[in-house]
């Protein structure tokens, strides 16, 4: 899926010269690690289909020079295939010196594209061309070991349509460490899908979400770039099997979180601030490799 060809030579001879000085001049090694890298979503309502075209993933060292692998073939993904524990692998096994990163950035192809009631609109992705996606966010390879990572596209709160009626794709990253994650699952009840003062269609199936906030007791609000933002959206949906209405998270960091419904997510614009509806806000707090459960609007017995 990938090539290490275009690997910075002058990265490895910094290492290697690095490590022939701290030997006084023997015979030392560099170490390495594994990388891998996928990629995973959130939902959109306006979208039946938001395809992004991946081209090399680079990544900072802070020692060194970056290092870019390029990928045997540009994967071209539709990110609402990749929600809730769903993920795409970008970088497989990948052999990359070990020490701290500063940075990673995924190279895009300038093709992305959004598709809304069977019609297809170009999709911008701002300076893209020049710098791809980039996500400020330091992290460690451990030398001999396997370090997984997943990046989050949550695209609630990065699609946009300008004014112009042309469509944006900001990209709000969030990468997460797979051993340090676990995942939120449940329901909400009925009785807030169906209240007459929502806005979510006439057969009560658009616009339901879960939007999930840091910390216990978070303040609750709509995505408008501000710090109360949640870090991650969830749709809800009918599950006629289990007849309940449904939702999960997948790649949580652990720690403690605040979950709170809306029924007005259709109206959540990114870019300003919106009043919307929520449910009483519940606490959950999530361990690594567990599931924990939630139940939204549900009364005490």
């Amino acid at each position: 899926m990938f090539s290490l060809s275009k690997l910075h030579q002058s990265l490895f001879l910094t290492l290697l010269g690095a490590g022939l000085t701290a030997c006084g001049g023997g015979s030392g090694s560099t170490e390495t690690a594994t990388f891998n890298l996928a990629i995973t979503d959130g939902p959109v309502e306006m979208a039946d289909a938001v395809r992004v075209t991946f081209t090399e993933v680079e990544l900072k060292p802070a020692g060194g020079p970056a290092v870019s692998i390029t990928l045997d073939e540009p994967l071209t993904l539709n990110l609402l295939d990749y929600q809730g524990s769903l993920s795409e692998p970008l970088v497989q096994n990948a052999t990359l010196p070990a020490g701290e990163y500063n940075w990673v950035r995924l190279g895009v192809a300038d093709n992305a594209e959004i598709e809304i009631s069977g019609a297809i609109y170009p999709l911008e992705i701002p300076s893209s061309a020049q710098s791809g996606l980039k996500l400020n966010r330091g992290f460690t390879l451990a030398a001999g070991g396997v370090s997984s990572f997943t990046i989050d596209f949550d695209l609630r709160k990065s699609v946009h349509q300008e004014g112009t009626g042309d469509y944006k794709l900001r990209p709000t990253l969030r990468m997460v460490d797979n051993l340090e994650v676990g995942s939120i699952s449940g329901t909400v009840a009925e009785s807030w899908i169906t209240d007459v003062e929502c806005n979510n269609g006439d057969n009560n199936d658009t616009g339901n979400a879960v939007y999930l906030f840091a910390g216990a007791d978070a303040e609750v609000a709509d995505i408008s770039g501000a710090a109360t933002d949640p870090i991650a959206t969830a749709s809800v949906n009918w599950n006629s099997n289990a007849s309940a209405y449904e939702f999960g998270f997948g790649f949580v960091a652990a720690g403690d979180y605040t979950l709170a419904f809306t029924c007005d997510a259709i109206l959540d614009d990114p870019m300003v601030v919106d009043v919307l509806a929520f449910s009483i806000p519940v606490n959950a707090s999530v361990s690594a490799d567990a599931d924990t459960q939630v139940q939204i609007g549900v009364p005490v017995q």
